[in-house]
């Protein structure tokens, strides 16, 4: 295929703007000027009437397989209250059998009047003769009902698991309310859905990715069934974009210590990193922090993993050849992983640090010292500046999201989005990264001095994001050789109005010169 007549941002080390690429069995055979090419005779021809032309988008922190599941499950997402979530939840019962499990995902008690902690009576009353367990927009807590709380053997007499908090009232009753690894006893009672249901999700959520504009992303903890499903759509050719996975949890990270990193397919799906969760999220109260919450005096958040533990598997990722992500979002959580990861020695290994979000200022110059990437979330920025004020107080705030501060040590950030806790759209990111402001309303911009430039905001979703999972030879630019990923967009991300980045559309998304998505009016 040629493309001609566009405006194509390379990203090459200097920047440079064509209108003319030749792909050739899946790559980039030329970019240049369209007056330095000659057209094979029957080679399709392209015209992209001015159209502007980025490398593929790449997410560098999602979730496929959770953004999947939430297609099987209850939406309560962006509800104003605790009783519009539970009529979602008394919808969903009115048709589920007696007994049967309702499943749901994203509610949000920052937008509820009062922002209190929801209580499993509500969902006693929406779902008396169903158990119910919704898990909170950050992944990092879970409402649950007295049902579910049985099922999973959680009563008052329950104690909180190793990195858990089982959440009691006065009277030493559960609320309903766990966090983070207390999740998992209701989890472990969760039924999973058939292999065919869940593979059907998963080509939605493909779908939903590519016409976003992704053409690939780095997904943060994948399990060994999510990856036999993964496995298969590959093999049937139906697995839309590239994903570089960050496997979790005993099991899986056994079996891949030992087996070492794999490649499925034609680079579809590549296993290349273990995912560890050191803290839980600031939203949920449970990211680790040196001086408690401004919010919730005497609360330090929660360590996950006892600093031993962190210090063993880092060590086993870097004998075996695997990157290691770790999850660090609160002060204290970074200044541990940075600690563990001095010891380990991973110079010239690109491990990760992932959302850094808030960071102690002798903290932010480590990660270039060491040579650790900081893998974070723009979206979370202008999605927690409503409240980020309340739980960290102002003496915190020049850390929280720092990307301007990180740049300038000489180390670069790995964008992404943390779909579905965010949604997957990629300008939604390039926009927070440049305006610091949230998609709605007038606001001036939030801690301005940290914003990104236009190019590093796209950097960090393409060269950037290829560079922290060890592709840079083959994707991240749109050089002769490298692989022939890239978007047609309906704007020009680099000269349009800031304003508008949000509202860009892709127009196309091609991963390896096959066309994934399309407008029709445009094919």
């Amino acid at each position: 295929m040629l493309l001609t007549n566009g405006r194509i941002h390379t990203l090459d080390a200097e920047d440079t703007v064509v209108d003319t690429l030749v792909i050739r069995d899946g790559r980039v055979a030329f970019a240049g000027r369209g007056t330095e090419v000659n057209a094979v005779p029957g080679e399709p021809v392209l015209d992209l009437g001015g159209r502007a032309v980025l490398p593929g988008l790449v997410d560098a922190h999602a979730h496929l397989a959770m953004l999947a599941k939430t297609r099987l499950e209850l939406r309560v997402a962006h509800l104003p209250s605790e009783d519009a979530a539970a009529a979602v939840v008394a919808h969903g019962a009115r048709t589920a059998s007696a007994g049967e499990w309702l499943i749901g995902r994203g509610w949000d008690e920052t937008l509820w009047p009062g922002r209190a902690r929801p209580t499993r009576a509500t969902l006693d009353r929406a779902a008396p003769g169903n158990p119910v367990a919704l898990t909170r927009v950050d992944g990092h807590a879970t409402w649950a009902n007295s049902a579910a709380l049985r099922a999973a053997g959680i009563d008052r007499h329950a104690g909180d698991p190793a990195g858990g908090l089982v959440v009691k009232d006065a009277a030493g009753e559960p609320t309903g309310i766990l966090v983070d690894a207390a999740q998992d006893l209701v989890r472990a009672v969760i039924p999973a859905p058939s292999e065919e249901r869940f593979e059907r999700a998963v080509l939605d959520a493909l779908a939903e990715c590519v016409a976003k504009g992704l053409t690939g992303i780095h997904e943060m903890g994948v399990d060994l069934t999510t990856l036999g499903a993964y496995r298969r759509l590959v093999e049937r050719g139906r697995f839309a974009l590239r994903n570089y996975v960050a496997v979790s949890g005993r099991k899986a990270w056994a079996e891949y210590r030992e087996r070492g990193r794999e490649t499925i397919g034609d680079g579809r799906v590549v296993v290349g990193a273990l995912k560890l969760w050191l803290d839980g999220a600031l939203g949920s109260r449970g990211a680790a922090l040196h001086s408690p919450y401004c919010d919730a005096p005497g609360n330090l958040g929660l360590v996950l993993i006892p600093p031993d533990e962190l210090l063993r598997l880092l060590g086993e990722a870097r004998d075996a050849g695997f990157q290691a992500c770790v999850h660090a979002i609160g002060d204290r959580a970074n200044t541990l992983a940075l600690d563990a990861m001095e010891k380990t020695g991973v110079a010239g290994r690109r491990f990760r640090i992932e959302h850094a979000q808030v960071l102690m200022p002798a903290d932010i110059p480590r990660f270039a010292r060491l040579g650790v990437l900081p893998s974070m979330q723009q979206t979370h920025c202008t999605s927690d500046m409503r409240w980020a004020a309340e739980r960290l107080g102002a003496e915190r705030l020049p850390g929280a999201y720092a990307w301007r501060s990180l740049l300038e040590t000489g180390t670069i950030i790995a964008g992404g989005s943390d779909f579905p806790v965010e949604d997957a759209n990629p300008f939604h990111g390039l926009h927070a990264a440049v305006t610091r402001r949230p998609l709605d309303g007038d606001h001036p911009g939030w801690q301005p001095e940290q914003r990104m430039t236009r190019v590093e905001a796209v950097r960090s979703f393409t060269s950037w994001n290829a560079w922290a999972a060890g592709q840079e030879a083959e994707l991240g630019s749109l050089e002769r050789g490298k692989r022939a990923d890239l978007v047609v967009l309906s704007d020009d991300v680099m000269t349009c109005d800031e304003a508008k980045i949000k509202t860009i559309a892709p127009v196309m998304t091609l991963v390896g010169g096959a066309t994934v998505f399309s407008r029709e009016e445009f094919s």
